[in-house]
């Protein structure tokens, strides 16, 4: 097995180690600049949570692959992790990182062996495996900040806003609220997750949106196809709900006009949903409920001549 050379400490400068059994072979192919006696290229040690950054297990009965430096594991963790939360990684998160995506690489070889009919090349760490291993540590971090969020923690909600996790959120949350569905605060943040660590996740994500929403209301179904949301569609029913029931128009739920929309055939008459909804019970608690009790008295009184 040839020699090869190391990164121990990410520090940049790299230290030879020789195949045990040629002790006097050369080391070559590197600037000498950055090359470091072995006894001064020691990875750190393990931090509070056990993880340790640069401690390297090696199969010694394979040649090796190459082995990421800390400083390379370390921004590409960080870039990663600012992206999906906006936020700089926390160092037990990289450290996690960096310790299992290099030991995985160190016990792989990228060198071919050669038999007597067939060379076998036993590959190196893929860019899947690679992404996988990120992934993981990435979705462990949004699962605890998804349950300390649930529980009230500020801090974590505030840690959920921000990067592509946020951007996620915010676009699944207000496809949700546009077509008038109602969703689960934890499954709505799982697929938030799903969707900001795959764009492809994002767009299945809204497509299924769509295709609750045109259950939900089938007599808009072909324009749902169209792409224009529940509330796009019902605007003039929800101007009708406000006026009538003296309503702020942005905090009606559009749940509350399912009935306009079930029949599969066509909409609710608009004249038909104003009498409805002075059948509400609220109605007799607004304004206009009041004016038009008055007018009716009014009227009343009239016809008997009790007023002139």
């Amino acid at each position: 097995m040839p020699g090869y050379y190391i990164d121990n400490d990410g520090d940049g400068k790299v230290s030879w180690v020789p195949d045990p059994e040629m002790p006097n072979e050369k080391p070559s192919g590197y600037d000498k600049s950055k090359v470091e006696p072995a006894a001064d290229d020691v990875a750190p040690a393990a931090g509070a949570d056990g993880a340790v950054g640069g401690d390297i297990v090696f199969n010694s009965g394979k040649p090796y692959a190459s082995v990421s430096s800390l400083g390379e594991a370390t921004a590409e963790f960080n870039e990663a992790f600012t992206t999906m939360f906006g936020n700089a990684a926390p160092k037990d998160l990289i450290s996690g990182f960096a310790a299992e995506l290099r030991n995985l690489q160190a016990s792989r070889s990228n060198k071919p062996i050669t038999g007597k009919s067939v060379d076998i090349v036993i590959q190196g760490v893929s860019p899947q495996e690679r992404q996988d291993i990120l992934n993981k540590y990435l979705k462990n971090y949004a699962t605890k900040q998804i349950e300390l969020a649930g529980a009230g923690d500020a801090k974590a909600v505030a840690n959920l806003q921000k990067g592509n996790f946020g951007v996620a959120m915010t676009t699944i949350k207000n496809a949700y609220a546009e077509n008038g569905l109602p969703f689960n605060s934890k499954s709505l943040s799982q697929t938030a997750l799903e969707s900001a660590l795959n764009p492809n996740k994002l767009k299945s994500n809204l497509n299924l949106i769509n295709l609750q929403a045109k259950t939900y209301f089938p007599a808009l179904a072909d324009k749902i196809d169209k792409g224009y949301t529940v509330k796009q569609l019902l605007t003039p029913y929800i101007s009708t709900r406000a006026n009538i029931l003296e309503e702020d128009p942005d905090s009606i739920d559009i749940s509350t006009l399912k009935s306009v929309a079930s029949d599969p055939k066509n909409l609710m008459n608009l004249y038909d949903y104003e009498i409805s909804l002075r059948k509400d019970p609220k109605w007799r608690f607004t304004k206009n409920a009041q004016d038009s009790l008055s007018n009716v008295a009014r009227d009343i009184a009239k016809t008997f001549g009790l007023v002139g």
